[in-house]
């Protein structure tokens, strides 16, 4: 397994208030060329497994294991090399630092950071858009995109470094029904298609359908045993995009 969650809890302070227990005795796994999804209400603790997943967010109790390490064990270094590297996030949109760059350069920063060559960054930014059927927003400025649009760029940012785990938060929210089909595509076809292990949340089960298994996690348990998305339910990305998820 390439992500591993045995018995994870987490807790909270809350000023003036009780403790909040955010996630209580969670376990999951996740392989490489598998999509999961977690879906409950707002504040079930989807974001803190998220966070704890990506190793943003040390548990009290429990252990979290990326490609059989220990996360909390990792020297800095390390664990900042992976996210660079290896473990990529989406996470709901915000007012980005970056909402003055053209989107070609804010899909090529992470590998920019990382001292890749200004040539090698860009041109495989590009192929992480068209990857994403999103080239055509390449010279646009990032405050310019549709939601629709930011959706598809954030995932090509994320997918630019060729990750091994992507976690992502909501990655069809507030999107029409043509624009989350479209999203979970994508990721379905990423996570059989260039082996990335996807971790997916949501709010509603629906939004998830092309994961196996989904899960329901409420009052930060998961209550529920999971439920099978259909696999032979496969819708597949044009031949273009497909190769270029492959290869990007």
């Amino acid at each position: 397994m390439l992500l591993s969650l045995q018995r994870v809890s987490k807790r909270f302070e809350r000023k003036g208030g009780a403790p909040k227990d955010a996630l209580s005795d969670v376990s999951l796994e996740l392989a490489r060329g598998q999509i999961l999804g977690v879906y409950g209400p707002s504040g079930a603790g989807k974001t803190t497994l998220l966070q704890i997943a990506a190793g943003l967010l040390t548990p009290e109790h429990g252990e979290v294991s990326y490609d059989g390490r220990r996360l909390d064990q990792l020297p800095a270094g390390e664990w900042k090399r992976l996210h660079r590297r290896e473990i990529a996030c989406i996470w709901p949109p915000t007012q980005s630092a970056q909402a003055g760059l053209e989107v070609l350069e804010h899909v090529a920063m992470p590998l920019l950071v990382d001292r890749h060559d200004h040539r090698g960054a860009t041109r495989r930014a590009r192929e992480a858009l068209a990857a994403c059927e999103a080239e055509q927003c390449a010279p646009m400025m990032v405050n310019e995109l549709s939601d629709g649009e930011r959706q598809r760029v954030a995932i090509a940012r994320a997918i630019v470094i060729e990750p091994r785990l992507l976690l992502a938060d909501g990655p069809a929210r507030n999107l029409s029904l043509v624009e989350q089909e479209a999203v979970m595509v994508l990721l379905q076809a990423l996570a059989y298609e260039a082996k990335v292990a996807v971790l997916l949340t949501d709010s509603e089960a629906s939004a998830l359908i092309r994961a196996d298994p989904i899960l329901y996690l409420n009052g930060g348990r998961l209550v529920n045993a999971p439920i099978p998305a259909n696999p032979g339910n496969v819708y597949e990305l044009p031949r273009r995009s497909r190769q270029a998820v492959a290869d990007a």
